[in-house]
């Protein structure tokens, strides 16, 4: 029996699909009632109401497209695929531990670059840890158990934190007080800045080992850090709104968002130097 972790329904009218929704990944033409008697083993909070709406929209001769996609109208989940709350909740408490962690550490690093050099490194910085939705999603992609252990031994990417710098020296000035924190691992570090991706993506990417102290001893978790300039976040948050979708990043679209990643690094260049005077 077919299994769908999203699914979304769409009439064929004169072989085309009407009503599509997010992005094609398989598609299977069956008839109503081989629809119906199959149901698709929904789990769903309101099953019957999905029957009845199915039921009324569809007629019994109708040939129909299901379209199994990720951002799909009915969002419906397999209870495979889900991690129960209670699980998750206990999952996030110490990766939540270790994001206040670095934070102090950071804020405190940032005050004390205040005192000595005049200037704050560090705009701002913002921090989040990873939805529970999210992680189930994530370990489905790598194809791997759906479960509150497997998100903890497969993912590095539950504690995240963003540094947004005024220039690209301070990127540099604030890994280095990172790495003088002798009880830091430095797991991972790839430096984006003086490696731009080919679409122009700039930034530093770090995962940290951070410890968390329990009553029985200490272990370190990961918390995911990308140091950005503000002139590289503006580009990623605007890259991110206007091409959502990969069908949106066209090959002209592309070069301009290339383009424009250069001129904002000259233009951040061009503030270092007035700065400097």
């Amino acid at each position: 029996m077919r299994t769908f972790t999203r699914v979304s329904l769409s009439r064929r009218r004169n072989g085309k699909g009407i009503g599509s929704a997010g992005s094609v990944h398989k598609i299977f033409t069956v008839s109503f009632a081989d629809f119906y008697e199959e149901k698709l083993s929904l789990c769903y909070n309101n099953k019957e109401s999905v029957e009845r709406g199915c039921r009324s929209f569809f007629s019994p001769e109708g040939v129909y497209v299901m379209e199994a996609v990720m951002d799909a109208v009915l969002n419906v989940e397999t209870e495979q695929s889900m991690i129960p709350d209670a699980d998750y909740d206990m999952l996030v408490i110490p990766y939540k531990d270790a994001t206040a962690n670095l934070l102090v550490r950071l804020n405190t690093l940032n005050q004390d670059y205040r005192l000595k050099y005049k200037n704050y490194p560090i705009h701002h910085i913002q921090d989040r840890i990873k939805r529970k939705k999210s992680i189930e999603q994530k370990l489905l992609k790598k194809k791997r158990p759906v479960s509150a252990d497997e998100a903890r031994e497969t993912l590095t990417d539950i504690a995240g934190v963003r540094i947004i710098c005024y220039f690209e020296e301070d990127i540099y000035s604030v890994i280095e007080m990172i790495k003088r924190q002798s009880d830091i691992l430095m797991l991972r570090e790839k430096d984006y800045v003086k490696n731009p991706k080919p679409s122009g993506y700039m930034s530093y990417h770090l995962i940290l080992g951070m410890p968390v102290y329990h009553t029985d001893g200490m272990e370190y978790y990961p918390v995911e850090v990308q140091l950005r300039t503000l002139s590289m976040d503006l580009w990623a948050s605007m890259e991110h709104r206007i091409c959502y979708k990969e069908s949106d990043k066209t090959e002209p679209t592309r070069a301009q968002f290339r383009d424009m990643a250069q001129k904002l690094r000259d233009m951040e260049y061009m503030m270092r130097e007035m700065a400097d005077e």
